[in-house]
Order: structure tokens, then C-alpha cells, then sequence
């Protein structure tokens, strides 16, 4: 629990809901989730490996991240409400999650495949994930937003 009474330090990563109500940061290489006018920060992950790059979807359904679970960055999702977190890569490259599409459908972010960096998406639902502007080696394009 964390509080006011109880600081905590290097809390980062910090992502706001889209209506304004909720707060999700990393700290201790977990998510947690706090209101934003303030009070009690609950753990809403506990896995094995370090959470990081938390991001709401537009509609504020979904929290996705990137979670060392496996031993590199893969990307995961999870409802804001709760429930069963999906993991959608498993590539052995780095995978870090950076925003959505504007329809809530599929999530985009950096990957390190192919010894590049580059931007790649991949649907809430799963499945193969997109190498986005071109498949030239040099289009090096990443972090977008749509």
C-alpha cells in the first residue's frame, strides 16, 4: 500500500485514463493503480518479470505493457477492471509498448527484431504482429502514435 504517510520513491511510467479518473505507474516492477484525486495505490500486477510502459486504450477498457515475464520485453493486457492478463508477443527481441490505435483495436510499439529498431502492431485479440512503414532495413521509424 502506498500513501501519503508512506512515501515512495521512483515511482515512473505513469499513464492517465482517458476519462481522467485513474493513475497506473510502475514501482517495484509492478503496475499499480491509483485514483487521481489520490488515495490508496493497489498492485494490479505481481508477476515474475519487471512491468514497464503502461498505456491506456482510447475507450479505457485495457492496460497494455511490456513485462519481462520470460526474460525479455513482451507485450501483455490486461481489463482495467481486472482479470486475466494475455500476453500478445513472443518474439526474443524486445518488445515495448508505446500507444494505441484510436479504435482500441490493436496496440502499437518498439521492437528490437532484426537487430533494428522499429515500430510493429499487434491486435488486442493476438495473432502476428505488423512491421509498420515498409519492411526496408533502414525505415528505422519508432514510438508512434496514432
Amino acid at each position: 500500500m502506498i500513501s501519503q504517510t508512506n512515501q515512495s520513491y521512483f515511482l515512473t511510467n505513469p499513464t492517465l485514463s482517458p476519462d481522467g479518473d485513474l493513475i497506473v505507474f510502475v514501482y517495484e516492477n509492478d503496475l499499480w493503480k491509483v485514483e487521481s484525486s489520490g488515495g490508496t495505490a493497489y498492485r494490479i500486477t505481481a508477476m515474475d518479470g519487471a512491468e514497464s510502459n503502461p498505456v491506456f486504450s482510447p475507450d479505457g477498457k485495457w492496460i497494455a505493457f511490456s513485462s519481462e515475464q520470460n526474460g525479455n520485453a513482451d507485450i501483455y493486457v490486461m481489463p482495467v477492471a481486472g482479470g486475466e492478463i494475455k500476453q500478445l508477443t513472443f518474439h526474443d527481441a524486445n518488445d515495448y509498448t508505446d500507444s494505441w490505435s484510436w479504435d482500441s483495436q490493436s496496440i502499437n510499439f518498439t521492437s528490437g527484431r532484426y537487430n533494428n529498431f522499429s515500430s510493429y502492431k499487434v491486435k488486442l485479440a493476438g495473432g502476428t504482429p505488423i512491421r509498420l512503414f515498409g519492411d526496408d532495413y533502414f525505415n528505422n521509424a519508432h514510438h508512434v502514435v496514432e
